[in-house]
């Protein structure tokens, strides 16, 4: 699970390398979910990435040698990553977990992971509307308190995702996911 969403952090770390973000409202769209900030408790996010439709479709046209990352790209409509290190109390960021699980859940999305440990809990969903997944969701409270520290991870990515050729772009990558 861990090496998931290092994928999903990474894959989105990369695609803001790439670009800074234009102003699009997709808070109307099927796959969104609206994370509350957390940066009155914690501060500014340690990695924020916020990338629309526009400069997705500007990334998958200017990313010619893979073809398959193109494309995938070119039917996203967002990607949203919220990172904090957690310090002080974790309430607030479990908090907002619980809250954001029961408000998608009550709007049709299905739970595909739950972790519930010790030094760690995780949340992922997933939205799918006629057959086609158009939202994914995944939340992580972290703390172990190893060299990166206790951390909150919010990620968002809406619009059409094939989980098919997620794995392609990130084996093309060389990103080892192990979904055992």
């Amino acid at each position: 699970m861990k090496k998931l969403l290092l994928a999903l952090i990474f894959f989105s770390s990369s695609l803001l390398m790439s670009s800074s973000a234009f102003a699009d409202d997709i808070t109307k769209e099927r796959g969104y979910v609206d994370f509350a900030s957390l940066n009155s408790v914690y501060g500014e996010p340690k990695v924020m990435v916020n990338l629309n439709k526009t400069m997705l479709g500007f990334i998958s046209k200017i990313n010619l040698s893979d073809p398959e990352a193109s494309e995938l790209i070119s039917k996203l409509k967002a990607v949203r990553v919220q990172i904090y290190n957690m310090k002080g109390s974790d309430q607030p960021a479990i908090d907002l977990i619980a809250k954001v699980s029961k408000d998608i859940q009550s709007k049709n999305w299905l739970p595909i992971v739950s972790v519930n440990e010790e030094d760690e809990k995780v949340r992922v969903f997933t939205k799918i509307t006629d057959d086609l997944m158009d939202g994914l969701v995944v939340m992580v409270i972290n703390n172990k308190s190893d060299e990166d520290g206790r951390e909150a991870v919010f990620i968002n990515i809406v619009g059409e995702i094939d989980p098919a050729q997620i794995n392609k772009v990130t084996k093309s990558l060389n990103i080892d996911i192990d979904l055992k």
